[in-house]
C-alpha cells in the first residue's frame, strides 16, 4: 500500500496498538498482485517480526491466504501448514538471539 512497514510497526508499537498482525504476501501491488509464500514477496517478514519484538509486541500472529499447492485441501492445509512452521522458526531465531 505504499506505506513504511518499520515506520507503521514503530508508530503504532510505541502506542501499545498493535493487537494483532495479519501477515498476507504477496507480489507486485494493487491492483496487480498474487498471493505468494510466507518467505518471498514485497516485504521481509524477519525484519518485520524483528521490529515487532523491538516494539514490545506480545499478540497473534496470523498467516492470510496462502498459493495453493497441487494435491492440497480446498483450506490449504499443506501450504498453510508451510506458513506456520516457517513463522514459527522466524519466532524461535528471534527469541533464541540479541535481535
Amino acid at each position: 500500500m505504499g506505506e513504511d512497514l518499520g515506520e507503521v510497526i514503530k508508530h503504532f508499537g510505541d502506542q501499545n496498538k498493535i493487537f494483532y498482525v495479519h501477515l498476507r504476501k504477496v507480489k507486485g501491488a494493487a491492483p496487480k498482485f498474487h498471493e505468494v509464500f510466507v518467505d518471498q514477496g514485497n516485504y521481509n517478514e524477519f525484519q518485520v517480526m524483528k521490529q515487532l519484538k523491538q516494539v514490545g509486541f506480545d499478540g497473534v500472529i496470523i498467516p492470510d491466504h496462502v498459493p495453493h499447492i497441487e494435491g492440497d485441501t480446498k483450506w490449504g492445509h499443506r501450504a498453510r501448514a508451510y506458513a506456520i512452521g516457517y513463522l514459527k522458526s522466524t519466532l524461535k531465531r528471534l527469541k533464541e538471539s540479541s535481535y
